[in-house]
């Protein structure tokens, strides 16, 4: 008998945390409704000694390593093993809520969507609750994903695996792994999905850079500028496109905007344009925007008038960061 929930863990170098991740996938479920895949990626083994009490436990496949640390390539991997017929990621540091992520599989059962998103609790390394990130209020899923008012968070979302079929984890793709994983998801096929506001999970903050951090802010919001543009393509030419996918769209260029303007702002104005072209009515979704005098000027101006004070904090936090790691070191 097949199970009905597959849990997909990729993980390297990470010991410690990755049998509170599996135990928390195991939670709450019988021993025949899940299955939990471990995919080890890089040359690191001391997974093996994390995963000594699982060794024995029927629900829990460790696949052969990896040898490239790559975690993109190890959801692959696991997605073409899963046998269950609801799917779910799950990054080796983070852990499950048992009871909420129990609903999640329960409502997918019963509602015939594709894909259910829960709220994440993120936590400092004390466990402390810093904020909860909760699934945006939209009815369109590519609305959801594309707009800067959505969140990524790989273990938030459940899939139906049929849903999934022709969709794989980028490779080449080193940080925002789960944004561009929902962008060729939304890309590739209508999706039905179901938004709740039960806490599914828990995403561990690191302080310093994550192992997909990008350093160079410019070139990564270059290339969500390039992805977005594509799906605005995309629908255009398949008559997937509404006035609210426009929206969303345009909003999350002119998010990139707002982060990298610093950096190359010609190159930016020339996406602010692109953005306003899409929907001329669009603008950044920060608060300042909406302050009673900034909100009568052109947010294209409005970025000119904040590059100093950003270029400044800019440098301000990398030095900031810099002492910290020589001060821990």
């Amino acid at each position: 008998m097949f199970p009905i929930v597959t849990v997909i863990i990729p993980t390297a170098n990470r010991p410690h945390y990755l049998p509170r991740a599996v135990k928390s996938a195991l939670s709450g479920m019988q021993p025949n409704e899940v299955e939990v895949i471990v995919i080890p990626n890089g040359l690191d083994e001391s997974w093996k000694e994390s995963l000594k009490p699982y060794r024995d436990n029927p629900s829990v496949r460790v696949m052969q390593q990896i040898p490239e640390a790559n975690a993109n390539i190890a959801r692959n991997a696991g997605l073409a093993a899963a046998r269950g017929n609801i799917v779910r990621f799950l990054d080796d540091d983070d852990y499950l809520i048992p009871e909420g992520a129990v609903k999640q599989y329960n409502l997918m059962k019963t509602s015939g969507v594709d894909v259910i998103c829960g709220a994440i609790n993120a936590v400092n390394t004390n466990g402390e609750i810093l904020r909860t990130f909760k699934p945006p209020a939209y009815d369109d899923f590519c609305e959801a994903i594309t707009s800067p008012r959505g969140f990524c968070l790989t273990h938030a979302y459940v899939y139906r695996k049929a849903c999934l079929d022709g969709v794989t984890w980028n490779p080449a793709i080193k940080n925002r792994q789960d944004v561009y994983w929902l962008f060729d998801l939304c890309k590739s096929k209508e999706i039905k999905w179901i938004h709740t506001d039960g806490i599914v999970g828990v995403w561990q903050h690191h302080w310093g850079l994550r192992i997909s951090t990008e350093q160079n802010i410019d070139n990564s919001n270059r290339r969500t500028a390039r992805t977005l543009l594509r799906l605005f393509n995309t629908f255009k030419k398949n008559n997937r496109l509404s006035e609210g996918r426009s929206k969303s769209i345009a909003e999350g260029l002119w998010s990139c905007v707002h982060a990298a303007f610093i950096f190359n702002s010609q190159y930016w104005t020339r996406i602010a344009k692109v953005a306003r072209r899409i929907d001329p009515q669009s603008k950044p979704i920060q608060p300042i925007y909406n302050w009673p005098m900034i909100r009568l000027i052109d947010p294209l101006v409005v970025q000119w008038i904040l590059w100093p004070k950003k270029l400044f904090s800019h440098f301000r936090r990398g030095w900031a960061l810099k002492h910290k790691s020589e001060s821990f070191w």
